[in-house]
């Protein structure tokens, strides 16, 4: 029965992700083929680099493996993959952590960039008070008498 079930689990990783494409392809053309109708309120989506379809390609691959493999550990005969599970969890996790670690430092290396893109602000601005009742026009409260 188990060695069933994993056929199983196999074939569907094999043969529904071509399906779910080949169904997208005839509903796209179904709606174009309306001309100005239809396909007026379709928005075809916004073209990705290369690198950014690698990595949800990539994620989207341990993300399956990741579900495949807690799936077929839940069989009794199959509990070694819990820890082929586990491993993968782990590799998703660091990979995660690589693609925010990559994110931060172009953010870092990018930001005096940015920084000379915003204008300056105008020197005739006055100096803020230091003390936050003169920052917000107040007069400061009197102190209590002993």
């Amino acid at each position: 029965m188990g060695v069933v079930l994993l056929l199983a689990v196999i074939w569907a990783a094999i043969l529904v992700p071509p399906a779910v494409r080949a169904h997208a392809a005839r509903r796209e053309a179904f709606l174009v083929s309306f001309g100005e109708g239809p396909a007026s309120l379709y928005s075809p989506p916004r073209p990705r680099s290369q690198a950014v379809e690698r990595r949800r390609r990539i994620a989207g691959g341990l993300l399956v493996a990741m579900a495949g493999t807690l799936l077929v550990g839940l069989l009794p005969t199959f509990r070694a993959f819990l820890v082929v599970h586990l491993f993968l969890v782990d590799s998703f996790l660091a990979y995660i952590g690589l693609l925010a670690f990559t994110a931060d430092r172009a953010a870092k290396r990018l930001a005096p960039l940015v920084v000379e893109l915003v204008p300056a602000e105008p020197a005739e601005r006055a100096p803020t008070p230091a003390s936050p009742a003169a920052r917000w026009g107040r007069a400061p409260a009197p102190l209590p008498a002993t």
